[in-house]
């Protein structure tokens, strides 16, 4: 008995388990036999979700640790506390410590100033609602203002990360 395949197209493709093709504007894969749509945010959800095992070590990943240190270092707590020995033991902690910090303060300093730039669109805008549900009409507030302070605020927090960084420089 011969398969029959009826299309709108003039040519019909037969893929297989890992194929990743583009069919109406959408990107396709087959996993496991099956046809399905590959998410924009696929990627996200895979950095995101805290696997079941351990892609370093295999071991488990349920101890409560282990979801904070995947989100930081992408192995499970023991490894992490197993490679941090090893960076002990080779005397290089001094710098360890230096960037681990430095990567907080810089992560700290963007989020602060998306927050602020938040705030100055929300400031700006025409009309607020309190919490009753009125919708109140407020004088404008000078966006001009608003964004210099922040800017200078931003720019005060990169200068005081910027001589941490110089600072710690000297002593290693």
């Amino acid at each position: 008995m011969s398969k029959q395949f009826v299309t709108t197209t003039s040519t019909y493709t037969i893929h297989k388990d890992g194929d990743v093709w583009q069919e109406d504007g959408k990107t396709w894969t087959i996993k496991n036999g099956i046809k399905r749509t590959v998410s924009k945010m696929e990627e996200t959800r895979k950095q995101i979700f805290t696997p079941l095992a351990c892609p370093k070590c295999n071991g488990s990943m349920k101890h409560h640790l282990d979801v904070k240190m995947w989100t930081i270092h992408k192995t499970c707590f023991q490894c992490v506390i197993d490679m941090e020995h090893e960076v002990l033991k080779r005397g290089e902690w001094a710098e360890y410590e230096r960037q681990k910090i430095t990567a907080n303060a810089e992560a700290f300093c963007v989020d602060m100033e998306a927050a602020l730039q938040e705030y100055v669109q929300e400031t700006v805008s025409k009309s607020h609602t309190s919490e009753d549900g009125a919708i109140e009409k407020w004088k404008d507030a000078d966006k001009g203002f608003l964004q210099k302070t922040v800017d200078s605020e931003v720019s005060q927090l990169k200068t005081i990360i910027n001589k941490y960084k110089d600072e710690t420089k000297e002593f290693t």
